[in-house]
């Protein structure tokens, strides 16, 4: 696992790329940088379906290895959309600054945003997600 800041110095700010750099890309390197786990491979054809990234992020079979959190705590997935069970962007919460979802989008790249800001702005829910212990 690597330095935090260091790791939001190297990536905060990158562009965004549908298919090298896109949320579940920056989910996906922080989990295991940040906090050591492991992520499932995402198909590129995800990015351009929505209907099919949102049932992907609902039923795929890693899903059951995570549990839903009430509040989010350091490290949660954060999975946003306008419906529970259909949502289609990701992010990891990180608890700096009163708390805050790095997450990528094509109109600011890696950024950092409020869960509140980020809840009114697109008008998402939040649902946050934690690896269940054994």
């Amino acid at each position: 696992m690597s330095d935090r800041s260091a790791f939001l110095r190297r990536w905060r700010g990158t562009p965004y790329d549908r298919i090298e750099r896109n949320c579940w890309w920056l989910a996906t390197l922080a989990q295991a940088e940040l906090f050591g786990r492991t992520l499932p491979a995402a198909d590129p054809a995800l990015v351009a379906d929505i209907r099919a990234r949102a049932e992907t992020l609902a039923t795929h079979p890693a899903r059951a290895e995570w549990r839903e959190i009430s509040a989010p705590e350091d490290g949660a997935l954060v999975l946003m959309g306008k419906v529970a069970g259909a949502e289609t962007h990701v992010g990891t919460y990180l608890a700096l600054d009163g708390g805050l979802i790095l997450h990528t989008d094509e109109r600011h790249g890696v950024v950092l945003d409020p869960p509140l800001e980020l809840a009114a702005a697109k008008r998402w829910r939040l649902t946050y997600l934690v690896p269940k212990v054994p």
